[in-house]
């Protein structure tokens, strides 16, 4: 920290001594026939002024020869240019232009030159500069110097740029021998006032629909894979939960609730769509987000430095126009562009730090050997005593051992026969000073490391008025903190727009990237091995002998080779011609290529059975094709009548071809990959008396196609930017619906109300109201599902053989009737800025009602191979609000801070089914993920607590955890005590799923986040919490204690039953229950998610080593939490079943320190 002190302090010594330095003002020159650039480079090195003219007005290859000693500068230029041109000294810079002739009557047009800043003096690059009424104009270089030439003597100029006050200033003749000095104040009101939305850009101000905006300024400095992770508790309404940390992993993304019910359903939903919204890369749909054959997240191809905006279509009326793809929300992306007369190449560069947040609570040693102990103990069985006729249990382990028998240590051993070799070894597992029963290994620290990323980032752009270019290039690099888990990223970004003819602009885009993800495990997604290594393969400090567990958790942890490739190509055009003034065509073509390999291998020394190493690869391709044509109006009647028009034609045809195959006995444990086939096609993973045949090869490909035709529009009106209305409609085919219903229409409507514009309103308000409006909307959006023929029948090719011949069978049955999952959306909405623009509200009702989804509903009769058919047989419901605000806390000073503070509430309901019934966990009139759990009070203490019922054959028996027990005279209810009393709710008498309440969901009650950004001087701050309240949780770590298996919990202050009348943390060790109240847990958390400290080098320094910017800067990710939950990081545990069984990735800790340079 000290060395960082001084490091910033030096800085501003820096900044001090530049600031005060006096200009040198006399030159040394002796030059012969050298040409006038090189002559003007020697000035700069002795003066360290900066030298400004027009190239069109200077010739530099011109040769000067001149010698003189210790000469004032201005005689020296005075000298080498003549009278015909005028040379001023101003801050720093030296202004060279042509001397004014006085002669008017030959004078035809003036060139005007100056320098554009903001309040704080510093140069405006990119401010557009235009003759009034004409299109005459340039705009300013990376210094805000400009030089424009006029075809008239006086007239208007108007200087303008987003996010400042625009300026309009008259001239004259006289004005051409000045050098202007321009400055625009910035316009708090305009700041972000252009949204990007469907097929265009739109003013705030007229904006009538729900979409939240974030830009790259707000994103930048954190080295994420995924730009996903950067949005995670800035935008209202929009739920990010980075459920794994895994290298490559994709989060959770939900806008506004949970519409899909895939990840609760699971099979009984296979081929719907999920609950990811739809993505919009400049206008190009995302055909994928996980990959299913590699599992990476396909999104982080994407380099979040190489994005200008994001825009989360939120309610109907913004996202219907995308129809069947937008029932869940649309995020638009739009990547960085050239602007003309703004040349640049920036380097951005990072490197991080990442480790384990903290590790996790755990027990062994001899407390774990005292749990597992108390456990076997608890496992002893009865036996029959023929001399008592009747059933006892062992009073001592010596008792247990003798009597042996089918159930003595059943659950211990893994068999029913206590063997004589095993009876030898009873002296080694009672002997408790043992050194191998009693270690206590930390395996966390063996299965996590400190990991790195390193990131690095190319951008040059720039262009004139005809040509505007942008090229990017980056690589990323992260290794994980779990042993063998990697991902790594290059890209490339290309785009360009041209006007090669008056009314005519071409734009082209060109996107490529390849990622490389590594993993320890078969599992794509993070699974025990990846998640969880404190006791790999059940080993225990009881585990009797027989290998190293160390050694042997190495040799799976190592052995094992899985890979991921993915590669993305992408590229569009688009052409658009302006007919008449307002009035354009545009054409466009657009492809995605995405495909994802997969290999994995397994040595032979993880097959202790047969030996046999194992390879399996795999790959997936899909390619995207889409063509657009728009016709676009915009006009503007006398100033108040504001109309847009746009009509819209879509074609695309999707493609997916894909491949797998495996292999055993390669030849080599060396050689990752299945090079040649094996002789002798299968073999006997049986025994010889029972056999068992599996081939050595194995292959599978298939192939699917679909295509979607669209006609859309929409038209907007406002009134002098009070009253304003927009209508919008979509309608699409698509070719996996059958005949019947394969078009669907989707049209919305958006009102809204400038009320701040009113005379009678702005009486009464004028002192604090800056600007207000209330708009409301209604629309429909649709979700087409994900498989390609399931509404045509899907076959399959197992259906046996016949003469050699592999037969087919029904995979799914056909259903014609197969339609659109359809959302209706309402959207209340206020938009408020206050006290001068300092304050800015925003507040949002939604509501919307998904039918229509699909669900696998079982056919009535006697139907061979499938009897279910899918069907739109379900339907869900998303109500909440949103509040967004931010605040200019302190403006004016040199202290600068805003604050931005959103949450958003979601009730999410599950309405219908298609039976009317509920389906599991799917309680109708509850929220999806629900917990459905009986209630327990306490445990039994005797055996006359535990009730009872008879069936119609006269047994006795009694529910417990959904099992019918029969229990005999003999063996009574003492396998009960100490067991959770459930609660017989309904008083019928009998516990079973009819006791069974709702107790909560694992989908959030409320999040949002709070985001500040404090400035001083060069320095900045930045901090992002993130707030996540009233989750349900069930900790399966500490409930499977009573199984002895006390991995993640620490065992300071827990108690177990052991006898009548104790009051303690958990049951009788030996039994478990699940689905019980009690196990449920509300949680609340809060992060500090992100913190960034970063300072701009001074101006003057940055110059001398000939840049325009440089800034240093440093990042903390997942700093700390604070949470009431009993385990680990909530975040990471799963929203759809809300169970922690301590399989996550966690989540780690990264420090990054970067160096943003441009040149």
């Amino acid at each position: 920290m000290m060395k960082l002190t001084f490091f910033f302090l030096m800085l501003g010594l820096l900044e001090v001594h530049a600031s005060v330095k006096a200009q040198v003002k006399t030159v040394n020159l002796d030059v012969r026939n050298m040409p006038l650039k090189e002559v003007f480079g020697e000035l700069k090195k002795q003066t360290e002024l900066d030298f400004f003219f027009s190239n069109e007005e200077l010739d530099m290859n011109s040769r000067v020869t001149i010698q003189v000693e210790k000469a004032d500068l201005m005689d020296v230029l005075a000298r080498i240019l003549g009278r015909s041109y005028q040379v001023e000294i101003i801050k720093g810079m030296v202004i060279i232009k042509p001397a004014i002739e006085i002669d008017s009557v030959r004078v035809k047009s003036i060139t005007l030159r100056g320098f554009v800043r903001d309040v704080k003096k510093q140069p405006l690059p990119g401010v557009t500069i235009q003759l009034s009424g004409t299109s005459v104009g340039v705009a300013t270089d990376v210094n805000g110097w400009f030089a424009v030439k006029l075809p008239v003597l006086k007239g208007k100029l108007e200087f303008s740029y987003v996010g400042y006050q625009k300026i309009v200033m008259e001239f004259t003749e006289k004005m051409g021998k000045d050098t202007l000095q321009v400055v625009l104040k910035e316009d708090v009101a305009a700041l972000d006032e252009v949204v990007v939305r469907a097929y265009s850009t739109q003013n705030k101000k007229e904006v009538v629909s729900s979409i939240a905006t974030i830009t790259a300024e707000e994103m930048k400095e954190l080295p994420a894979a995924s730009f996903i992770s950067m949005l995670q508790g800035r935008l209202p309404g929009l739920n990010i939960v980075n459920q794994s940390g895994a290298p490559g992993s994709a989060a959770d993304v939900a806008i506004r609730g949970y519409n899909s019910l895939v990840s609760v359903l699971g099979n009984s939903a296979n081929g719907a769509s999920d609950n990811q919204p739809l993505y919009v890369v400049d206008g190009m749909p995302m055909q994928s987000f996980v990959s299913p054959q590699t599992g990476t997240n396909t999104l982080a191809d994407l380099d979040p430095s190489m994005i200008e905006s994001v825009s989360v279509l939120k309610d109907a009326a913004a996202a219907a126009i995308y129809g069947s793809r937008a029932a869940n929300g649309v995020i638009l992306i739009t990547t960085k562009k050239g602007k003309a007369g703004y040349n640049k190449f920036i380097v951005n560069g990072s490197y991080s730090v990442s480790k384990m947040l903290e590790y996790p609570e755990q027990t062994g040693g001899r407390m774990e050997r005292r749990i597992k102990s108390l456990w076997i103990e608890n496992q002893r069985g009865s036996t029959y005593n023929s001399s008592m006729g009747s059933y006892v249990y062992p009073t001592s382990y010596e008792e247990a051992w003798e009597n042996g028998g089918t159930s003595s240590y059943d659950g211990w051993w893994g068999n029913g026969t206590v063997s004589a070799a095993s009876k030898k070894k009873k002296p080694l597992y009672q002997d408790s000073l043992n050194p191998f029963y009693n270690n206590q290994t930390n395996w966390y620290k063996y299965a996590t490391r400190t990991a790195n990323v390193k990131n690095v980032n190319l951008q040059v752009s720039g262009g004139s008025d005809k040509f505007q270019y942008m090229l990017g290039a980056g690589y990323y690099d992260e290794t994980g903190i779990m042993l063998n888990s990697r991902y790594a990223r290059a890209n490339v970004l290309f785009n360009l727009s041209a006007q090669p003819v008056p009314h005519l602009r071409i734009d082209g885009r060109v996107y490529g990237a390849y990622m490389d993800r590594s993993f320890n495990s078969g599992s794509m997604i993070s699974n025990r091995y990846e998640g969880m290594t404190v006791n790999p393969r059940e080993m225990s400090t009881l585990l009797l002998g027989g290998g190293v567990v160390e050694e042997d958790w190495l040799k799976v942890q190592n052995g094992e080779r899985s890979r991921a490739d993915d590669y993305r190509a992408q590229g569009s055009l688009l052409m658009e011609y302006e007919i008449l003034k307002g009035l354009s065509i545009s054409v466009s073509g657009m492809l995605d290529f995405t495909q994802g390999n997969l290999n994995q291998f397994r040595p032979s020394t993880l097959d202790p059975q047969f030996n046999e190493n194992y390879s399996k690869g795999g790959m997936l391709r899909k390619i995207s094709l889409l063509t657009e044509e728009l016709l676009r109006y915009n006009t503007s009647i006398r100033e108040k009548h504001n109309i847009e028009l746009l009509l819209g034609l879509s074609v695309s045809k999707d493609q997916e071809f894909s491949m797998q195959g495996s292999g055993r006995r390669s030849g080599s444990d060396y050689v990752y990959y299945y090079p040649v086939q094996v002789e002798g096609g299968i073999h006997n993973y049986g025994t010889a008396t029972s056999p068992r045949y599996r081939p050595l090869t194995t292959y599978e490909s298939n192939f699917k196609e679909k295509t979607m035709v669209s006609y859309f529009g929409r038209i907007g009106y406002n009134y002098k930017r009070r009253y304003l209305v927009e209508f919008t409609y979509r309608q699409d085919g698509s070719s996996t619906f059958g005949e019947n219903h394969r078009w669907a229409k989707f049209p919305s409507i958006a009102l809204g109300w400038a009320f701040s514009e009113e005379s009678f309103i702005k009486k009464w308000t004028e002192r604090w109201l800056s600007w207000g409006k209330v708009r409301a909307s209604y629309g429909t959006s649709g979700q087409i599902f994900d498989d390609a023929y399931l509404a045509h029948g899907i076959v399959k090719m197992e259906g046996g053989s016949f003469n050699g011949v592999t037969l087919a069978e029904p995979g799914e049955n056909i259903a014609p009737e197969l339609t659109w999952e359809k959302t209706k959306q309402y959207d209340i909405g206020l938009d408020m800025d206050m006290f001068d623009n300092r304050v800015g509200l925003k507040f949002d009702y939604y509501y919307k009602y998904t039918d229509g989804l699909l669900y696998s509903v079982s056919l009535p009769g006697d139907i061979y191979y499938n009897s279910t058919q899918m069907q739109n047989a379900l339907e869900v419901s998303n109500e909440g609000i949103e509040f967004d605000v931010q605040a200019d806390i302190f403006r004016e000073s040199a202290v600068k801070w805003r604050t931005k503070f959103n949450v958003s509430r979601n009730w999410n309901r599950f309405e219908k089914s298609a039976n009317g019934r509920d389906i599991g966990n799917l309680i109708q009139g509850r929220p999806v993920n629900a917990f459905n759990v009986y209630v327990d009070d306490g445990y039994f203490q005797n055996e006359d607590e535990v009730p009872r019922y008879y069936n119609m054959q006269g047994d006795e028996k009694y529910l417990s955890n959904d099992r019918l027990i029969t229990i005999s005279a003999k063996t009574g209810y003492s396998n009960l005590v100490g067991t959770p009393k459930i609660m017989d709710l309904n008083g019928d008498g009998v516990i079973n799923n009819k006791d069974r309440m709702f107790y909560g969901t694992s989908l959030p009650m409320a999040h949002g986040g709070w985001a500040n950004e404090i400035s001083w001087k060069n320095f900045d701050l930045n901090v992002l919490f993130n707030i996540t309240l009233s989750r349900q949780m069930r900790n399966n770590n500490a409930w499977t204690l009573t199984q002895g298996n006390p991995v993640f919990v620490d065992l300071r202050g827990v108690s177990f039953w052991s006898k009548e009348g104790d009051n303690t943390t958990y049951g009788r060790i030996g039994t478990y229950a699940e689905s019980l109240r009690s196990q449920i847990e509300k949680v609340n958390s809060v992060s500090l998610k992100q913190i960034t400290l970063g300072y701009n080098l001074p101006k003057q320094f940055v110059k001398k080593i000939r840049l325009s910017e440089a800034r240093v800067f440093v990042t903390g990710e997942n700093i700390f939490y604070w949470s009431n939950y009993s385990g680990g990081n909530p975040e990471v545990i799963s929203v759809y079943t809300g169970v922690d069984d301590g399989g996550q990735y966690p989540l780690p800790q990264k420090w990054t320190i970067g160096l943003t340079l441009n040149f």
